[in-house]
């Protein structure tokens, strides 16, 4: 199965720049595309917060500001294409009431292909650092095969009246550059392209267009939010979508799209990250059937004690909302209702077989136990079991223990110099999880204490991100509170 704009999750950056008094904020994503008369394309999303940027006065005798865009696309440090621009923002007369951002739209022809995506901004007017960051990309298009382009998440749209920037296809897109949803944004909407349907499936075929939310941890498709259209095979086909978010709980997403033809063969498929904020609404997770849950697995469990300690060990793997109960309800919760929970918890996971899924989790539970459990945390409360629970175990892992003199990269392993000794720390490589590629998480023991490892950085999506993490690993020397003090009396 090939994918296009497999790096979508990736593509949203933050940039924060101190300038002077103001921090330079703004917020960049991309899609993939494809053109038939230009070929593959990157569309590029840059949103600048209009408080953070400093105005002068301009020939109009308005004021405005202005920022200079490097946009790099490298391929083995070798630049392939780049770009250079400024943008202006509005015109205001007034700057202390500024209360908007400013959107640049640009569209870039690209080989097929992986890059290095670099970008830089400077506000023009501050004297402060221009802010460089770095996006992995990949470029893919096949002629002969059904492809998905990117998934553009939109704020809006219109028939086109007129060309522009941002039009495709007939239509004017006002992009949504955030993947973050807050509770007072009920409306996701998104646009995509399907291309080469009539090449792979035959002319005047119909096939179907699926798109629906999953639960990011779990995989859980969401069959609320799911929709499928019937279509006809074309060259080309544009695809609309709007869910109504409303009752989506807080957590982690996946929006993904998928198309299969006639014989329910997945043809093609894309994802995109996004994550939501409502905390005004947790579902009723337990409102099942009562018959149902009574005659499960989960029915066979009846020590309140056993029931609370499976519960617990769920939460590495658990949605947000699932969290809630873990975290506020469990301690309370009567026999039944846990049961219940269970039971909801992994129908979820396997629809068709929850007993089989939740038997194969509770042996990792006892793995986990057995590899991370100390005497004071269960395995599935440790960093090392957490991470081993909800992503699986390392494909590698780099063992570094206390005596060790130097620290090793996370891209290569090679040795800096220089640096000194380190506490214990280990590596963890996952060459892929999900749809990221070569991915780490660095534990490390700052008190040497047996088995107490902790989290300190990782470049997965959604951990903690820590870039300065090799600077914490680093031995400091114990002091000698003695030393220089005259008053010192070694025989007391």
């Amino acid at each position: 199965m090939k994918k296009i704009g497999i790096f979508i999750i990736l593509s949203l950056l933050y940039f924060f720049v101190e300038a002077n008094a103001k921090n330079l904020s703004a917020s960049l994503n991309f899609a993939t595309f494809y053109s038939p008369a230009d070929g593959p394309f990157i569309e590029t999303y840059l949103s600048v917060n209009g408080q953070s940027v400093h105005y002068i006065r301009n020939e109009n005798g308005q004021f405005q500001a202005s920022i200079e865009v490097l946009m790099i696309f490298k391929q083995e440090d070798q630049i392939t294409t780049f770009r250079k621009y400024e943008l202006k923002s509005p015109e205001v007369s007034d700057t202390s009431v500024v209360n908007f951002n400013f959107l640049d739209i640009q569209r870039i022809s690209l080989p097929v292909g992986k890059y290095t995506f670099e970008i830089k901004i400077t506000d023009i007017h501050s004297t402060g650092k221009a802010y460089k960051g770095e996006i992995p990309l990949e470029i893919y298009f096949d002629s002969d095969t059904v492809v998905v382009s990117g998934i553009q998440l939109v704020e809006s749209y219109s028939k086109a009246s007129q060309e522009s920037m941002l039009s495709k296809h007939g239509f004017d897109l006002v992009p949504r550059v955030s993947t973050f949803y807050p509770p007072e944004v009920n409306r996701l909407i998104s646009y995509f392209e399907i291309y080469n349907t009539d090449k792979a499936m035959g002319a005047g075929q119909k096939f179907l267009s699926l798109i629906y939310i999953a639960n990011h941890e779990s995989g859980y498709r969401l069959p609320q939010f799911s929709k499928a259209r019937r279509m006809d095979t074309q060259p080309v086909l544009v695809q609309f979508n709007e869910f109504d978010i409303t009752r989506l709980p807080s957590g982690n997403y996946d929006l993904i799209v998928e198309i299969r033809d006639r014989e329910n063969k997945l043809l093609a498929l894309n994802t995109l990250f996004f994550q939501r904020s409502n905390p005004g609404y947790i579902p009723d997770y337990l409102s099942i059937d009562s018959l149902e849950a009574k005659g499960s697995f989960a029915n066979r469990i009846k020590s309140p004690d056993s029931l609370r300690q499976l519960i617990k060990s769920f939460r590495p793997i658990a949605a947000e909302y699932e969290k809630v109960f873990i975290d506020q309800g469990l301690k309370t919760a009567p026999v039944e209702v846990m049961q219940a929970y269970i039971f909801s918890f992994w129908k979820n996971r396997s629809e068709s077989d929850p007993e089989s899924a939740f038997l194969k989790y509770t042996e990792l539970v006892k793995k986990v136990q057995a590899l991370f459990g100390t005497r004071y945390l269960k395995g599935y409360d440790t960093d090392r079991g957490r991470v081993y629970l909800q992503y699986g175990p390392p494909d590698a892992v780099n063992e570094n223990p206390f005596d060790a003199g130097a620290i090793s990269t996370l891209s290569d392993n090679e040795i800096n110099k220089g640096v000194g000794g380190s506490v214990p720390y280990q590596i963890w490589h996952y060459y892929q999880i999900k749809n990221q590629r070569n991915k780490f998480f660095v534990f490390y023991n700052p008190h040497l204490v047996p088995g107490g490892y902790v989290l300190l950085h990782s470049d997965v999506q959604g951990e903690l991100y820590n870039p300065m993490w090799q600077s914490e690993l680093k031995r400091k020397p114990i002091e000698d509170i003695d030393a220089g003090n005259s008053n010192s009396n070694p025989s007391l």
